[in-house]
């Protein structure tokens, strides 16, 4: 081949190049174009768009004064008002309390030396929601404490938490 005809060769080839690299940055420019944002309508009527990013990323996000909400004024407080009080009702609801704590560690149970590894008021705030329904739907029905114990133990096994230590 003449070294004329490489050249041209590599013209062509150069000029391919230029005009793949050229449609990859269009089409990646296109997917700019439309990232993230969506028509919606509110409440109101009014059409608006919205970041769905931002509303994906900061669907779940961490909200400390909900969470403490639910972990202090509902759950810990309508445990401490509908379970009995004295010294000999302690272990009942020592058994009780480590089953929901399990649960909002999502697994964690207390060891032996009695270390948890894992902290119950930080866990997910869709945990502690499901915990204070189960209570309050205790509480409505009237239930026992065995009831309680119970509901709380089987829904710690059937996530795979595992059966209580002191089973």
């Amino acid at each position: 081949m003449s070294d004329k005809k490489k050249k041209q060769k590599k013209k062509e080839s150069e000029k391919l190049s230029e005009q793949e690299e050229m449609e990859r940055m269009m089409l990646i420019s296109k997917a700019d174009e439309v990232v993230g944002e969506q028509l919606s309508i509110d409440i109101d009527g009014t059409i608006q768009t919205e970041d769905e990013l931002k509303k994906f990323a900061l669907g779940d996000i961490d909200d400390p004064e909900r969470k403490y909400d639910i972990y202090y004024k509902g759950i810990g407080k309508l445990l401490k008002k509908h379970l009995p009080e004295g010294k000999e009702y302690k272990n009942a609801r020592d058994y009780i309390y480590e089953e929901k704590k399990t649960y909002l560690t999502r697994g964690h149970r207390i060891d032996e030396k009695g270390i948890r590894g894992a902290d119950s008021r930080m866990g997910y705030i869709e945990d502690a929601e499901k915990i204070l329904e189960l209570i309050t739907t205790w509480i409505i029905n009237k239930g026992s404490m065995v009831d309680l114990y119970t509901t709380l133990r089987d829904l710690n096994i059937h996530m795979g938490y595992g059966k209580p230590n002191h089973e």
